[in-house]
């Protein structure tokens, strides 16, 4: 919280310190529009918007029934992935000058908590908690909490998941299951990896109740396909072929042609890295000795497919990448996390 804090603080220091300026609207969009409507003093920009802008726009529009939603570049698409702007909205009791100030708090408060369940994992198996730093010091962690974006919360319920099923809290781990899809659709993996690990392990029973929390996911999106025309997928250019994305990252200069070529270089170095961390873990994975594994696995070959919009800029790489990386210790270091007998 201390690390992500400082982020913000740095953001804070040039715009007046108004949170209002974390979720970046466009002063150019109807968005924009809606935001001064909503608080005259509300602090839009341009250049520079990015995805926390739709995230707001749920916190205040929480069911797609007001204005906000109008102003959204894909509305069905933004209300795929919802969850994130439903807790600032419950938080700020539905006022909408207070909504910005509630993904901040919502967004803290997810760092801490998969902080606290990966460091708590990690000593119960007889380690020093050091696992807790992959979120603490998870570089898209930071730039999502300090962006009013999701990452945080989809690393608390991926752990969480994880933490309770490994521990026998079946209901625990089915809640969380079932909120993650509504914070970023490709953690339907994770639900997929539990239900998968139960099927091995012959227990059809208990893998059928886990399928079912998938529901709720289904239900909304069934809700938001009747109200705003199109499936979530109609807008998502996240995906693409396989290691697309990273080889525009990696190779095409032509991208970024005002940078200069040292700043060119340290990018491409921690993209290197960060690939590297990521291809050892799946490696380990695949011995598929826990649900974990089976999670990562998944994951994992989304991260292969992101498109090059989605990995090109070092920030993006680093948020689209920051929730598969919090679950590496625990595919990496022994013993595996399976669920207690």
């Amino acid at each position: 919280m201390l690390v992500a804090s400082i982020a913000i603080i740095a953001t804070l220091w040039t715009t007046g310190w108004s949170l209002t300026a974390l979720p970046r609207v466009d002063s150019k969009t109807k968005l924009g529009t809606v935001a001064r409507a909503l608080d005259p003093g509300f602090h839009t920009v341009h250049p520079g918007a990015y995805d926390g802008q739709f995230y707001w726009g749920i916190a205040v529009d929480p069911l797609a029934t007001g204005n906000a939603h109008k102003a959204f570049d894909k509305a069905s698409y933004r209300y795929g992935h919802p969850l994130y702007g439903w807790l600032a909205w419950l938080l700020s009791a539905g006022w909408a000058k207070v909504a910005p100030a509630a993904l901040v708090l919502v967004g803290l408060a997810s760092l801490f908590a998969a902080a606290t369940i990966a460091a708590t994992l990690g000593i119960s198996r007889g380690g020093s908690g050091w696992q807790g730093l992959f979120v603490a010091l998870n570089p898209g962690l930071i730039i999502a909490a300090a962006q009013d974006l999701a990452e945080p919360l989809a690393s608390a319920l991926l752990l969480g998941a994880f933490a309770a099923h490994a521990r026998g809290r079946r209901k625990t781990a089915w809640v969380c299951l079932a909120l993650l899809p509504l914070v970023k659709e490709p953690l339907v993996l994770a639900l997929a990896a539990v239900v998968g690990w139960e099927l091995v392990q012959r227990r059809r029973e208990r893998a059928a109740i886990f399928a079912t929390a998938v529901i709720p996911a289904l239900l909304w999106w069934t809700y938001a396909r009747i109200h705003l025309g199109a499936w979530f997928t109609s807008g998502d250019t996240a995906l693409g072929s396989p290691l697309a994305g990273w080889r525009s990252a990696l190779f095409d200069t032509s991208i970024h042609p005002h940078e200069s070529v040292l700043r060119q270089s340290a990018a491409m170095a921690v993209i290197v890295a960060l690939l590297v961390v990521l291809a050892f873990a799946c490696f380990r994975a695949l011995r598929l000795k826990s649900p974990v594994d089976y999670g990562y696995v998944g994951l994992a070959a989304v991260v292969v497919c992101l498109a090059p919009n989605a990995v090109v800029e070092l920030s993006t790489a680093l948020r689209n990448t920051a929730f598969v990386l919090v679950l590496v210790p625990f595919v990496v270091a022994a013993p595996a996390l399976r669920p207690s007998r």
